[in-house]
């Protein structure tokens, strides 16, 4: 069933047995880590709904299907968060307005060739009160037909709180034939009213295989390099495919050495080290270095799990396998549990700083700090 959604074999069995008996909520959050398939489920599902050639699967070629596809369709509302005035119309007399334009443009077109694409635009914080209100007007328009109106807000967590309240007052009045969908990887930052009133649908970390063979057949990635991307995945794809083109031995070799300079309580060692790495993360765009220290984050959580397996004496399955040594000369010195999992709370914190676009520096150097507070002195 929906091939092209990776794996979540629970969450369609969830899916497939509302469709079966045609109850849905009038709300559901789609939750979990990124990179997990939850905008993929969400767009499937509308087409599904409206496909006029089936009642399981989207046929993906009746003109419904296509048109939700391409997130084009009057039955489908994709929100998601948005730099400010990126939404004026390319008549504005500013150039830089159109820019935006037309990058806005572009994520929806790669969003609509690959459902596990980020959307990423510059400065795009918060999902906005005008957005909500926006789309108040619209579900306040009568449905014809005996179509089903989709609304997916992805990345729902970003909404600012007056977007919430606003959001909130929509919850509370149902309209025929709409479904809603939201989608979060920290559902933690919704108003509990808002939670309360949406069926939650926890999505579940996707297995090394299911992983590896969507490199293969998705990116055309050969099967050792899948294997060995889907292993430092963390469960994500969308983790997995942003170290295709990457140097993936390179940037583990940084985060030991970055949290080798932390742990050794030197301050200037450390400035050294997060210098080092910071230019050469993209080269150019913020949103390009962003990603590397996102990579960065992200391989040096998988490398404290380890070492938290390690301590808690179990090695049958770790990410870093190929770096055992190493992991285990790390635990005879750092190896208090609680220092670890107060190590990887503070890289959880460095990472959703990083997702708020904070400036990179600071961020990563109050890290060092933490790392060193749990681990050496904590």
């Amino acid at each position: 069933m929906w091939k092209d959604v990776i794996g979540q074999e629970r969450v369609k069995k969830i899916i497939r047995q509302a469709l079966e008996v045609q109850k849905f909520p009038n709300a559901y959050l789609f939750s979990g880590a990124e990179g997990l398939g939850k905008d993929a489920m969400a767009i499937e599902l509308a087409k599904v709904l409206n496909c006029t050639n089936s009642y399981t699967e989207a046929c993906e070629d009746c003109a419904n299907c296509r048109a939700i596809g391409s997130l084009g369709s009057p039955l489908l509302h994709f929100v998601f968060a948005l730099a400010k005035d990126s939404g004026k119309e390319e008549s504005s007399a500013d150039d830089g307005e159109d820019v935006k334009v037309d990058v806005v443009r572009e994520q929806i077109e790669m969003k609509a060739r690959d459902p596990y694409h980020h959307i990423q635009i510059p400065k795009a914080l918060t999902i906005n009160i005008k957005q909500i209100r926006d789309l108040r007007l619209v579900l306040s328009r009568t449905m014809t037909g005996g179509n089903k109106r989709i609304v997916i807000i992805s990345e729902a967590h970003t909404m600012r709180h007056e977007a919430q309240n606003a959001f909130l007052k929509t919850l509370e009045e149902p309209h025929d034939n709409t479904l809603i969908i939201l989608t979060s990887s920290n559902p933690s930052w919704l108003y509990p009213t808002i939670l309360s009133r949406c069926q939650d649908v926890r999505f579940d970390l996707l297995t090394p295989v299911e992983i590896s063979e969507a490199l293969i057949e998705r990116d055309g990635l050969e099967k050792e390099q899948a294997d060995f991307l889907a292993r430092l995945s963390g469960g994500s794809f969308s983790a997995a495919r942003s170290l295709i083109n990457e140097d993936v031995a390179g940037l583990r070799a940084q985060v030991v050495q970055l949290l080798r300079m932390g742990l050794s309580q030197s301050r200037r060692n450390a400035l050294g080290e997060i210098d080092h790495f910071l230019p050469r993360a993209g080269g150019g765009s913020f949103l390009e270095k962003r990603q590397t220290v996102e990579q960065l984050l992200h391989l040096l959580t998988l490398w404290l799990r380890d070492a938290l397996a390690l301590v808690a004496g179990s090695d049958e399955y770790l990410f870093n396998s190929d770096q055992l040594d190493d992991l285990k000369r790390f635990t005879s010195r750092f190896g208090s549990p609680r220092g670890i999992v107060q190590a990887l709370r503070s890289v959880e914190t460095a990472q959703r700083n990083v997702r708020l676009q904070l400036q990179l520096r600071p961020v990563v150097l109050q890290l060092v700090i933490d790392l060193e507070q749990a681990l050496v002195t904590g």
